[in-house]
């Protein structure tokens, strides 16, 4: 709030860069693990069509035809909060919500573009070339542990969180 627009601009772009870097990072594990990846896949391309809302782009898309696993992975590398309201500013990020200002939050935007490419298996089929039904698995990682690793316990069911360490653990074909 108290940053001037310039500020703003410089930290996004900032941010940006470093997650563009920690995607290229995970992706590169995953292709050493043998994986089929692909980095920052805007859902338009990876479905082929346009929509009425901006699902933006998949940070890392992985698939195994074997198994038909087809991971879709939200990438963050975020700064190490010390206080109770920085640790709860970055809680708020990842609540799967929309924001008081009407925007959605980290996750909820995640969980947007898992349902939208559910809705379109087909086209998510042809995109990885997986000839059988594919599994779509969703994915948080995080460059180091944070706290979301503990409080997102209850949406297990809809996404696995992982910090870069897990990865070979978590990612077996």
């Amino acid at each position: 709030e108290q940053l001037s627009p310039k500020m703003k601009s410089w930290a996004g772009k900032s941010a940006d860069r470093r997650g563009a870097a920690f995607s290229a990072e995970v992706a590169a594990k995953l292709g050493e693990m043998g994986w089929q990846v692909e980095t920052e896949v805007r859902v338009t391309k990876l479905l082929g069509r346009g929509f009425d809302m901006d699902y933006v782009d998949v940070d890392v898309l992985a698939w195994d035809a074997a198994s038909s696993r087809v991971l879709i992975i939200e990438c963050k590398d975020l700064h190490y909060r010390k206080t109770y309201g920085e640790i709860s500013e970055q809680l708020a990020d990842f609540r799967g919500e929309l924001r008081d200002d009407g925007k959605r939050d980290y996750l909820l935007r995640h969980f947007d573009r898992m349902n939208i490419l559910h809705q379109h298996l087909a086209e998510v089929v042809r995109y990885v070339g997986i000839s059988s039904q594919p599994i779509l698995e969703s994915h948080l990682v995080f460059k180091n542990p944070v706290p979301m690793q503990f409080a997102l316990k209850f949406m297990e069911e809809r996404v696995t969180v992982s910090n870069f360490d897990q990865l070979p653990t978590n990612f077996v074909r």
